[in-house]
């Protein structure tokens, strides 16, 4: 009969309503987390930043984020970590250990590299 409803009707419209309620709260917090600055350098004036220690409930959010302070303007808030700060560290090991390297073998005094001389 026409203008009736049914119990499968209630159940349709209530898993229709909360799963846009669901997708609205994913959607939402997406955008909060993209809002949250990432890398490791000062939102405010792009000088390096320290990691604060996590504790009480900044546990909570995870590796993903890391509160920070700002050496050189005293800023303190929070950070995402991302592969850009990932990338950045990873190159700065790499620059680190190739100096060392080019270190060991670069010649002195127009001499031969240290680690190619045959002892005698």
């Amino acid at each position: 009969m026409p203008g009736r409803w049914s119990w499968t009707d209630a159940a349709i419209f209530i898993a229709v309503i909360l799963s846009m309620r669901v997708a609205i709260f994913w959607l939402v917090t997406k955008a909060f987390v993209m809002m949250i600055p990432d890398g490791d350098v000062c939102p405010l004036c792009d000088s390096e930043t320290l990691a604060v220690e996590r504790v009480g409930w900044w546990r909570v959010l995870g590796e993903r984020f890391r509160r920070s302070w700002c050496i050189g303007c005293g800023w303190e808030g929070m950070l995402r970590r991302s592969d850009v700060w990932l990338s950045a560290e990873r190159h700065r090991r790499l620059v680190n250990q190739t100096e060392a390297s080019m270190a060991k073998s670069r010649s002195h005094s127009g001499q031969f590299p240290l680690n190619s001389k045959k002892s005698s």
